[in-house]
């Protein structure tokens, strides 16, 4: 195994993860806003038909291009384990808003290398908004180069968090501290709410509860929008299960909230 990947690979797998996530995205446009069945997984978690077709286009263009790597997606689980390179998928991250036709869902995609995400894309279909990054090649909305705010305090800042009840009833001190202290609390969650800070909408998102397809996607994107990921608890992974963004002048104040409530 080489020591590093080239900027010249990371292109390669990020120009193809760009426009596999917004083909797949067209694929769940099929279904949005549409009468569908909705089944109920094991975790309690919705999924439905468009949730699968998504995964299953995207598996088989991964197969196509890339037959020798892994693929972990949250619909169909894990082909090649220990594989060099391996593929993370969430076909439709936001399921719950898609199903009730609200348009801040996803589709997400990462390359993991050496345990540690390589490149990550944020595609939301109905807005027309995606966000990529690559290791070393920086952030972009749409193409052009994205940035994190500079807000750097915390009374100032933009706080986000997919389910304020979910965060109450597992950190009750952490989210009641952290909502008095930020000047806004919003709930423009999942991974929209990641793609807000990367392009300097909202300064702070984090969820208390995330499976690895849910953040895999979002450590290169907010490092190379100029931010900073880690867990609740300040390790900087992906394969934790809590997550934490900012734009790196409020990590260290959400933190010390967040590390009072463990």
């Amino acid at each position: 195994m080489p020591p590093t990947l080239s900027p010249g690979q990371i292109q390669t797998f990020l120009a193809f993860a760009r426009d596999l996530a917004r083909e797949a995205g067209q694929v769940t446009l099929k279904y949005f806003r549409t009468r569908l069945d909705v089944e109920t997984k094991a975790d309690d978690s919705p999924v439905t038909v468009a949730d699968r077709e998504t995964e299953r286009l995207i598996r088989r263009r991964i197969e196509a291009r890339f037959p020798d790597h892994g693929i972990l997606g949250e619909e169909f689980g894990e082909t090649r384990p220990g594989a060099e390179f391996r593929w993370i998928i969430d076909p439709i991250d936001g399921t719950k808003s898609f199903i009730h036709g609200v348009p801040l869902y996803t589709v997400l995609l990462a390359l993991e290398w050496a345990g540690d995400a390589r490149v990550g894309v944020i595609h939301n279909p109905p807005l027309d908004e995606t966000v990529a990054a690559g290791a070393g090649l920086g952030c972009t909305l749409n193409g052009a180069p994205c940035r994190v705010s500079a807000c750097d305090r915390l009374n100032q800042a933009r706080v986000q968090c997919t389910d304020y009840a979910e965060l109450m009833r597992l950190r009750p001190k952490f989210c009641a501290g952290l909502l008095a202290q930020a000047r806004l609390g919003r709930t423009w969650g999942d991974a929209y709410g990641y793609l807000l800070v990367a392009t300097g909408r909202a300064d702070v998102m984090l969820d208390p509860v995330m499976s690895l397809w849910d953040s895999a996607c979002l450590k290169p994107i907010i490092q190379e929008a100029g931010g900073r990921f880690t867990d609740l608890d300040g390790h900087p992974t992906i394969h934790n299960p809590s997550a934490l963004a900012t734009n790196g002048c409020l990590h260290d104040a959400v933190l010390a909230l967040a590390t009072r409530d463990r």
